[in-house]
């Protein structure tokens, strides 16, 4: 049996308030200034996610900071770093 309790997804976790402390555990709305949170795009990540998460945990807002990421990059490396698991890597800073 899992006893591990996992907020709903639209609500912050404490882990998500600390990865995105200046707009209480939500991604930032990217069309205001000064930052304010995007309500629909909460951090759901736990402690035991990866430092710099991808999203691969169900976190939306992870999950789009990597896609923002991996848009900027380009990815015109080899194509081991093409793949989405080098990506990680990259975006890690593990390669």
């Amino acid at each position: 049996m899992n006893s591990r309790i996992v907020p709903p997804r639209h609500i912050a976790t404490n882990e998500g308030r600390h990865r995105y402390s200046q707009t209480y555990g939500y991604f930032p709305d990217l069309a205001s200034a000064p930052r304010q949170p995007d309500m629909s795009l909460p951090c759901s990540c736990t402690v035991l996610c990866a430092p710099r998460c991808a999203g691969e945990c169900g976190c939306a807002a992870c999950n789009l900071q990597f896609a923002i990421w991996a848009d900027e990059a380009g990815h015109s490396g080899s194509e081991e770093l093409r793949s989405e698991e080098g990506q990680f890597k990259l975006y890690r800073g593990e390669v």
